[in-house]
């Protein structure tokens, strides 16, 4: 049964080095499609994807170390699971100070926009591994 069909859908990718940003908002926007998400729901959803992973990129040195991996997960009528893991500097974004961003250069926008239309349900670093869980809710 496709995904379509069960009213349900999930991908899994992994991504490494300077197109990492970019394969992942990819697999979002198709990930919408398949989940036949609503315009706005997509969109959040993409730019949820796109703060997270450019973070891991650019702050965490995850795409330099090694794969970053996405996994997103919808059932209809709850909200989409996102899970990143990645190899980069361990850091937990439900500690990040809210009124620390650096308006000059954008810095702390993004992790609050996150904030704004998502919930991080966890965190959590094995000294080499990443593990973030995001809920983003839909509707």
């Amino acid at each position: 049964m496709s995904a379509r069909d069960s009213n349900s859908a999930s991908v899994t990718i992994r991504c490494k080095g300077e197109t990492a940003v970019h394969e992942s908002v990819e697999a979002a926007r198709l990930f919408g499609v398949d989940a036949r998400l609503g315009a706005g729901d997509a969109a959040r959803l993409a730019i949820v994807v796109e703060e997270l992973v450019a973070n891991l990129v650019e702050h965490g040195g995850a795409a330099a170390i090694g794969a970053i991996e996405l996994s997103l997960a919808w059932e209809a009528g709850g909200p989409i699971s996102l899970v990143l893991v990645d190899g980069g500097i361990a850091f937990d974004p439900r500690g990040a100070d809210a009124g620390a961003a650096i308006p000059e250069r954008g810095g702390g926008a993004g992790l609050n926009l996150v904030r704004a239309w998502a919930t991080i349900v966890e965190y959590r670093s094995d000294g080499d591994r990443n593990r973030t869980e995001v809920s983003i809710p839909v509707g």
